[in-house]
């Protein structure tokens, strides 16, 4: 009580501070509020399946990579395997334990579900936003407007509060795995980025990048020690499910693509430039363009090694630009990329942004941050909530006064955003190599002559 009296006394005496607070709260809270309305409201397909795979750890435990390829009668989609590391199965499990009674299948995901399974993916959501506060140099102000661009995103909110994807998990650890290294602090950047890597694939190329820029203002000596507690992670999570000697079902699910290259059916939810126009051109003129997805692999491998010789040899990037190129490098190029991979880069974009002395960068980085909510426009974002039973059709109108009851007949629109999207990340890449890398020191970032090894 004392305490409190004190604390109480000083923001008193502090009436700045105190009215900032309340703005802070506010923020934080409303941003809670509008994801925890949407999630019982609203469901995706991904939500029935991970309700399966949650059941069938719970029945086979650590040989869950043997059953995980969605084969048997059990799953509410067939063949749509779990094609992920082990924290979201153990994300899943943990949820299925606080409502076991709770039911999915292809028609109907009840609400105790929706709310279990989304609520970690949400307060990761508020978690990168109390990052990207943190993160952030200059006034409480500043911080607040930077952590404010993400907590009020509309993608952010419709991938973890109505879709019900996990990568705002992934990012979280990724971004605080950035913030970490820029703050000097290796053996925890390494550990986030372990975490990050071992829930989902998808941030293996930003961690490349990370990694190179640490490699390059540390030495091997230093990069080695301090890297035992990434390759800790990797082998803690990973050694329990290899015990049981699925080292094929393991191994096919973390390293191999969940889909081989081919046409991205339906349009409107492909987000890869080329793989959309290329399937547009045969939709369109019958032309069989299928076969030159194959090569999306080896541009981007090309790319990335590019990338990272460049950043080691001939440019110094801060950890934020060098994890804002891998991942967008990946968005660009890849056969796949689904609007759930975009919620990766936003929060490092926003980062950068909020780091740069380079108005233009600042500029065009909160531009590609804010960029994929423009697709929100282009849907029907009310489809989520009636397609699965209990549905929540009151939510139209209120949707249709902001356009997001929208679904657009044609697939060209939806091309022209996957193919705008792929120029602006190259484009974006190649401008930050040639003029905004790093040719001073930027607040808040690490610097190879502060390194002791």
């Amino acid at each position: 009580m004392r305490y409190a009296n004190l604390i109480w006394d000083w923001l008193t005496d502090h009436p700045g501070f105190k009215f900032f607070l309340l703005i802070f709260m506010a923020v934080f809270i409303l941003a809670a509020f509008l994801r925890f309305w949407a999630a019982p409201l609203s469901a995706g397909p991904d939500m029935s399946q991970f309700r399966a795979f949650a059941q069938v750890f719970e029945s086979h435990g650590l040989d869950f990579y043997k059953y995980a390829d969605a084969t048997d009668s059990s799953f509410p989609y067939w063949g749509w395997a779990y094609v992920y590391p082990p924290i979201w199965v153990l994300i899943l499990r943990g949820c299925s334990l606080i409502v076991p009674g709770s039911f999915a299948s292809t028609r109907v995901i009840d609400e105790s579900w929706r709310m279990a399974m989304k609520t970690p993916i949400i307060l990761a959501d508020l978690a990168i936003g109390a990052l990207i506060f943190w993160a952030v140099p200059g006034s409480k102000w500043k911080k607040l407007l930077f952590a404010g661009i993400w907590l009020f995103h509309p993608t952010g909110w419709y991938e973890s509060a109505v879709f019900g994807q996990f990568d705002a998990i992934a990012t979280a650890f990724l971004l605080a795995s950035v913030i970490l290294f820029s703050r000097l602090n290796y053996k925890l950047g390494f550990l986030f980025a372990g975490l990050a890597v071992m829930t989902k694939q998808h941030t293996f190329l930003p961690i490349v990048m990370i990694l190179i820029v640490v490699l390059q203002q540390i030495g091997i000596r230093a990069f080695v020690k301090n890297g035992l507690a990434m390759a800790g992670v990797i082998v803690a999570f990973s050694i329990p499910f290899l015990s049981t000697g699925n080292f094929h079902a393991y191994a096919e699910a973390l390293f191999l693509p969940g889909w081989s290259p081919d046409y991205q059916e339906p349009l409107c939810y492909a987000f890869s430039g080329s793989a959309s126009l290329l399937t547009y051109l045969h939709n369109t003129h019958g032309w069989e363009t299928s076969e030159w997805l194959s090569y999306n692999t080896y541009v981007l491998a090309g790319s990335m090694l590019a990338a990272v010789v460049t950043t080691y040899f001939w440019r110094k990037l801060t950890v934020a630009q060098a994890a804002l190129i891998g991942i967008l490098l990946f968005i660009a190029i890849n056969y796949q990329v689904n609007y759930q991979y975009l919620v990766i880069y936003i929060p490092i974009a926003i980062l950068v942004a909020a780091q740069s002395t380079d108005k233009w960068q600042r500029a065009i980085s909160l531009g590609i941050a804010i960029l994929p909510a423009i697709w929100l426009w282009l849907f029907d974002v009310s489809f989520w909530f009636r397609a699965y039973q209990p549905a929540h059709a009151e939510v139209i109108s209120m949707f249709d006064r902001i356009g997001w009851v929208t679904y657009l007949s044609s697939d060209k629109p939806y091309v022209i955003f996957a193919v705008c999207l792929m120029f602006i990340c190259i484009t974006y890449v190649i401008t930050t190599f040639l003029f905004w890398y790093r040719k001073k020191e930027v607040p808040g970032t690490a610097s190879p002559s502060d390194v002791v090894e």
